[in-house]
This record gives structure tokens, sequence and C-alpha cells, in this order.
């Protein structure tokens, strides 16, 4: 429990800026809604003001049912109840006297769930558990005038168990017992509308075989709207009357708010405290409301299970930003809508307190239906990136086995020593990549164009007409690149140190608009660059293991990363060998094949790599490919003892050492370069800002290394690197 408060606060710390901006946005809702709900309660008050029976003559009664001899006081829309605090009376009398009328009608009177008695003209009429209740289960109570021909006196003795809430007016219907309700049956188009959507959702699950989590949101929305209609039956009719049908609306009413918030966390996988958090709120609550019969303890149980509701909100809220911490998908929206939750959550129990019953609806309806918004537009994402993921698949197969023949074709193009072995391996080996990774590729068109001091020379042309390579060469000069990509063509533009030297230009590309296959021809570059150094910058006695390290640094520059990781990898590596009593030599060998770690991430797709945000499965997928690819990359020099020693550390530097790793070697079944590598790889990328990550501070990063010992990392190095980390100079 300590480790995960301390976990939080870090988070909160590090990501200050981005949790205040999320909160500002679920304020922003609030505050929207709230203001939505005045105008709309203004109006609404203004228009039942018209229809209203104002002008009622009232006074507080110390005895039920007595007719008090005292003055009385008028009560109209103006001049609203006086409640005096400094009287302890919990009775009050109303009257007024009604014109003759020739039809009948039917006097409605809304209160606060008080018990009511109506005389009309001297004779009881009606009797809602007066003298007999703590309060009632209705707000709702109605009475028929009959046509008559004098003057009716309607007296009104009421209970005030929670407010002094009065409202009169004539209704058109015919039946007493029930009266139209705008709330009542908004909660009742709700209901329906979640009844539609879980026939829809239920359908579609059935056809497409798979679970829709929009399922839960329909039957929240069936939930709300049954609870929203029965909140104002209470409003509409005096049918249910008995006192437990208030505790019981006001359970529904507010676990609608856990029910919102869990369905809201249903998108997430790791929710069990959540859910046990939830239901040991609901058990409390209920325990706490049905067991209430007297008003000041219904009351007061009220008010804590609203804190109750409001501490789950909060407990959701908490949760969802420890997903952000993890970069989770769809964490963002979940955390906004959870933190509005929260507080409509608080805001409903403020309201409560002062018994404006009206925005109990509203705050339960309302958050519902943004709920359903914001999981509307999860799912709808979540759909498109589903039906996106098979031809994504199919795209990291082929490109997967494209790393062989990259791998070939780095092979190849570094064994070159002339120019024109150079430009006839590059544009055979690359017609041949092209095919293999698409056999729509059969209509290739390819060109070299070597500068002169005359313009271009042509020296290599496959069904190409007309290539203009004077327009290439300013495309790249514009826009300041050396790989031109466009889909349907593409150019490489090598370099000497006096400019342009040649351009090598393929068009006619099928299907080349996915990432994968820009990933893979850029790949191509990388090593054609590489290579074209060792041809024409006279290096071509230069060692393949210097050509591979400086390829790794490409690699790492075009990736948008800086050069000083590769550096600190090495140094960091070099110290921790000498530590475990290597050579000289041996600690050099394993710190030069340390910069070679991930170099595999030349053929993974640089839009993954420097993405910002959360990674979906599949591109962390993607990413932990690179292991492999740097593997199969660099173990084709089976005579090279230094790609060899870095090929083992690339295949293994993210496995873990209790075996839970992508190969599942565990212990000292993982290479020991490659346990090495990791803690300093690890450490480096701790310390280093990234497109998805700031910087941590140093003493973080070494609390981190120290709490994984013997899960991520071997405890010995742990222990050696942690000792020899302050004297490394960088």
């Amino acid at each position: 429990m300590i480790e995960r408060i301390v976990e939080f606060y870090k988070g909160i710390k590090d990501n200050k800026k981005g949790i205040i901006s999320l909160f500002c946005v679920s304020l922003i809702i609030f505050m929207l809604t709230v203001a939505v709900y005045f105008v709309a309660d203004y109006v609404m008050t203004d228009s039942s003001k018209k229809s209203s029976i104002s002008v009622w003559d009232y006074s507080y009664i110390e005895k039920a049912g007595i007719t008090p001899t005292s003055e009385l006081r008028i009560f109209n829309a103006q001049t609203p109840i006086v409640t005096d605090r400094n009287v302890k009376k919990d009775n009050i009398y109303l009257t007024k006297t009604f014109e003759p009328s020739a039809k009948k009608r039917t006097l409605v009177l809304i209160s606060d769930h008080s018990p009511m008695k109506i005389k009309i003209n001297g004779r009881e009429v009606y009797n809602n558990q007066y003298e007999t209740a703590e309060f009632t289960g209705n707000c709702y109570n109605a009475v028929t005038l009959d046509s008559s021909e004098r003057e009716q006196v309607v007296e009104v003795f009421m209970k005030l168990p929670l407010s002094v809430r009065f409202e009169a007016f004539f209704s058109n219907s015919s039946n007493p017992a029930f009266s139209f309700s705008l709330g009542f049956f908004v909660g009742v188009f709700i209901a329906v509308l979640g009844l539609v959507s879980l026939a829809v959702f239920v359908f579609f699950s059935f056809k497409r075989k798979e679970k829709f989590n929009t399922i839960a949101f329909a039957l929240l929305l069936v939930y709300t709207g049954l609870s929203v209609a029965f909140l104002k039956l209470s409003d509409c009719s005096y049918i249910l009357n008995a006192p437990i049908w208030l505790n019981i609306q006001t359970v529904i009413v507010h676990l609608t708010f856990i029910a919102g918030v869990l369905c809201a966390l249903s998108w997430f996988s790791n929710r069990k405290n959540y859910v046990l958090m939830s239901l040991g709120t609901v058990g409390i609550s209920i325990l706490l409301v049905l067991v209430s019969f007297n008003s000041i303890v219904l009351a007061i149980s009220t008010w804590l299970m609203s804190a109750l509701c409001f501490l789950c909100a909060c407990h959701a809220v908490n949760g969802t930003v420890l997903y952000l911490f993890k970069r989770t998908v769809y964490a963002m929206p979940i955390f906004v809508i959870t933190a509005y939750y929260a507080l409509m959550s608080l805001l409903a129990g403020v309201f409560l307190y002062f018994r404006v019953s009206g925005m109990y609806a509203f705050t339960i309806s309302v958050p519902t239906l943004i709920l359903g918004g914001v999981i509307e537009y999860i799912h709808i994402s979540n759909y498109k990136y589903k039906k996106a993921n098979s031809q994504i698949n199919e795209q990291i197969s082929r490109y997967g086995d494209s790393v062989k023949d990259i791998s070939y074709f780095i092979k190849s193009i570094f064994d070159c020593n002339d120019k024109d072995t150079f430009f006839d391996t590059a544009v055979e080996q690359i017609s041949v990549l092209l095919k293999k990774y698409n056999n729509k590729n059969n209509n290739l068109g390819y060109g070299v164009g070597v500068k002169t001091k005359n313009g271009y020379k042509e020296i290599i042309n496959h069904n190409l007409s007309n290539c203009n390579y004077e327009i290439i060469e300013k495309n790249s000069k514009n826009n300041d690149k050396n790989f031109i990509f466009s889909g349907f063509y593409f150019d490489y533009v090598l370099k000497k140190e006096s400019g342009i030297y040649a351009i090598i230009h393929f068009e006619n590309v099928a299907d080349g608009l996915d990432m994968f296959f820009e990933s893979m021809i850029d790949a191509v570059y990388c090593a054609l660059a590489t290579a074209f150094k060792k041809v024409y910058d006279k290096h071509s006695n230069l060692g393949i293991d210097v050509i591979f390290t400086e390829l790794a640094e490409n690699t790492e520059v075009d990736n948008g990363y800086s050069l000083e990781h590769l550096v600190h990898i090495q140094k960091y590596t070099k110290a921790l060998c000498k530590s475990c009593d290597m050579s000289d030599d041996e600690a050099s060998q394993i710190g030069l094949a340390a910069k070679l770690h991930d170099i595999g991430k030349l053929a993974i797709p640089k839009i993954i790599i420097n993405k910002e945000g959360r990674l979906t499965e599949e591109e962390q997928a993607t990413i932990s490919n690179h292991a492999k690819y740097g593997y199969i990359i660099l173990s084709a020099y089976t005579n090279e003892p230094l790609l060899l020693l870095a090929a083992e550390i690339a295949r293994y530097h993210h496995e873990k050492y209790d075996g839970s790793g992508p190969n599942g070697l565990k212990g000292e079944e993982i290479p020991l370069v490659a346990r090495i590598v990791t803690i300093c790889d690890v450490y480096d990328a701790l310390v280093s800002e990234r497109s998805y990550k700031k910087a941590w501070p140093e003493d973080r990063a070494k609390a981190y290394i120290l709490e994984n010992k013997g899960i991520l990392f071997d405890p010995i190095l742990c222990d050696k690197f942690l000792e020899c980390i302050s004297d490394i100079e960088l």
C-alpha cells in the first residue's frame, strides 16, 4: 500500500501539468453542466410560476391537525414561506379559498415527502399518512375540487420531516393519482433508449461473435432511465407512498454514480479493487439508508452515502491516474469522465442537503449521457482499430520476413568496394526486396544518375523514361531531405562532402503507403548511405565493426535520439564489465558491442518509435521485435566476433531476470553480456528524455534499479552497477 502511494505521488509530481490540464477539462465540463442546469431551471421555474397557484395563508402549528388561532402569514410567488428556526415546530398549516367553478378540477400539491392531510370546506378528503408516519415515499398529493357555485376553502395540514417545500397547481389529468411530469418521461425515454441500444449491441455481438463493451453502457442507460423515472414518479403520483419507497429511491439514485464509474472503468482489465470498493460502498449505503425510519437519521445516512459515493469516484480517479502513468489506451478520456463523475457526485450531495430534488435527476441523467458519448467515442476508435488490425498483422508478418532480406542487402552492399558494383548491387537488391515484400511490384522502374558539371549522367536505367534528376535534387534541397518518399516512388540522394554525388530513383511502387513499407526502404537508405561512405570516401579498408557502429549511430539519429545514449551505454557497460573483474580489452570489446544493441530499430517504423503517448499492443509488439531484427542483421557475419557478440546482446538485452522476458530466459540462462547491457540500457533510458516521458532524476532511477533487483535485473550486477555508477565520467 505504501509503495502504491509513493508511486502515485511520484507520478503526480512528474506528470503534474498533464494531470492538471485533464482535470481542468473535467472542471470545464462540470461547470458547463451546472450552467445548463441553472439556465434550464430558470426557464422551467419561470414557466411553472405562470401555472402555479399562488397566495396561500400559512402558519406553523405546534400540534398536528389543529387549526391555528394566531394570525396567518401570506405565501405567494414573491413571498416564500419563512423558515423560523427559532421555533421548533414540525407542522405547518396552509389555507386558500377558491372561487366558484362550473367544472371539476384536480388540485395538485407537491411537498418534500411530507405526510399531509387536506380538508375541503372543513371535511377531510385526503390523508397521506398524516399523524402516522415520519415521512412518505411520495411528494405528489392531489384532490378533486368538484364543480361548485360557492367558494371552496382548502386547508392543508403538512408535517415537515425534511424541508418546507410547497407547490400547488391545477392538473389537466383526469386521474388525480397521476399527473404529467417532464422528468418522469425523460427517465422513461432514457430507459427506452438504453433498451434499444442494448438490443443493437447484443445483435452485433452475436453477429460478429465478439463482446461489445458498450453493452455495459446500454445497461447503465437502462438503469439510469429507470432511476430517473422512479425518482420523478414521487413528483407525479401518490401510488408509492409508503415511507420505505423514499429509502429505496435514495439508494437507487445515488448508486447510479457508482454504476457509472464502474462502467467507465470496464475498459480497463485490472479493476478488481474498484469493484470491491464499490460493492462495499453499495453495501454500507443500503444498510445506512434502508434502516433509517427517522427523518434526521435518514438525512444523516443519505449524506454519508453521498460521501461514500464521492470517495468511490475519487478512488476511481486515483486509479485512472495510475493508468495515465502507464500510458494505457483510453486512460485520458476515462480520467476526464471519472473526475467529472466525482465532481457531479459531490454536487449531488450538496443539492441533497438543500433538498433540490430536480437536481437529482439532472445529476444522474446528464453525466450518464456524457459518459455514453465518451464510451461511444472509445468504441468507435476501438472498432476502427480492430478493423485495421488484421491488415496491420499481415503487414507486420510481411515486414518481419523482409528483415532477413534487409540483412542480406546490408551484407551485400557493405561488401562492395567500387562504384559500379555498388550501384549494380544497390538497384538489384532493392528490386528483389520490393518484390518480396509485395508481389505486385513487378513493373518497377529505376535509374541511377551521377552528377557531373553539365548535369546528371544516367548510368543505370530500367523501365524509365525521361527521369529528371535536377527536379529530384531541387526537391531534396527544398525539403532538406536525402530520402524522398511519395507512396508510388522514392529517391535516395547520396552525398559527398562537396555535395550531391548521385541519385537513385525508383517508381511504379505498388501499395507503398503503409508505414512498414516506408520503414523498410528507409532502413535500406540508412545502410546505403553508410556503405556509400566506405566506397567513395576512400574508407575501403574500414573494418566492418566500425561501419556497423556508424550504422548504429545513423539509426539512433534517424530515430530522433541523441548519440549520447550510445556513448553512455558504451561507458556504463565498460565500467560494469571491469567491476566484474574483466580485462580492459574484454570490457572495451563488450562496450563497443553494446553500442549496437538497438541496431534492430533500423527496421522499426519511426512513426512508432517517436510516437507520443500510449502505444497499442501491436505497436508495442513491433518495437519489441527490434531485438530479434538486430540479431538477424548482426548474426549474418559469422566471421566477425564483435558482431556475433553484439548479436547476442541485441537478442537478449530485453530479457528479465525472473524469466518474464520475451524469450523466457531466467537468471543465468541469460548471457552475462546481455544482463550487463540490460541494466545500463534501462538506467540511461530512465535518466534521458524521450518523446513519451521526461528525464528522471538520478536518485529515482537508482531507486528503480534497486527496486527491481532480482526481478528485472541480476541482483549481483545491480549492486556492482550502483557502486560504480558515480565514478563514471560521461
